[in-house]
């Protein structure tokens, strides 16, 4: 997981000429990228593969990104602003904490479903560039305690002790990952599916936030 870059310039309507060219060309090449580090994890795929499933020469892999760990980073960067986007997306008209909760969750499945690399490059990141998956990790954190903060003071969930938000968040975060382990099926079993995963998940949610107090 990593910080939350500018978008690509590719996306950028108004850019044009070689800049936008470049641009493009490292949108394709971290797509490739993608797609060729799913099956094997990117230090043990081939430049060559990336390169020819891009439609670029080896050597503009070497022009746009220098090294394979830097091809990491700047691929990890990329599929976070990819998924930030797509949970800020399922947000809107949310009503309350609980009410986004469950739409982030699920776009959260989504996005692992439509990019399992993703797993395998989050843990290529903290054997590799553990500096990158700290900031990532630190950025999730960030947006899970400010969630957590502003339901309690509007009252929706119960009040939170002093400090209580940081550990809530680090066990949201946990959740998440093991949710990753479970698409992968690490344990040998099958993947009970998305309605199971979010109706358990929110249940071990409300439990954990209910206004009533537990004895």
């Amino acid at each position: 997981m990593a910080s939350t870059p500018t978008p690509s310039d590719a996306a950028v309507p108004h850019k044009r000429g070689p800049y936008a060219k470049s641009s493009q060309t490292r949108d394709r090449i971290l797509g490739a990228a993608l797609d060729v580090a799913g099956a094997v994890g990117i230090h043990r795929a081939s430049v060559a593969a990336i390169a020819e499933r891009a439609g670029v020469a080896v050597g503009n892999l070497h022009y746009h990104f220098g090294s394979r760990d830097d091809l990491l980073g700047e691929l990890m960067e990329w599929v976070q602003a990819e998924l930030i986007r797509e949970m800020e997306e399922a947000f809107r008209g949310c009503d309350g904490y609980l009410d986004a909760e469950e739409a982030s969750i699920r776009a959260y499945l989504a996005y692992v479903h439509r990019n399992p690399a993703y797993v395998r490059l989050a843990e290529e990141a903290r054997l590799h560039r553990p500096e990158l998956y700290r900031e990532g990790i630190s950025t999730w954190l960030t947006l899970f305690r400010e969630g957590l903060e502003e339901a309690s003071r509007s009252g929706e969930i119960r009040r939170l002790a002093p400090g209580e938000s940081a550990s809530l968040s680090h066990l949201l975060l946990g959740a998440r990952y093991f949710l990753d382990q479970m698409i992968e099926g690490v344990d040998g079993r099958s993947y009970p599916g998305d309605d199971t995963v979010v109706a358990t998940y929110l249940t071990f949610v409300r439990n954990g936030l209910s206004k009533k107090e537990l004895s």
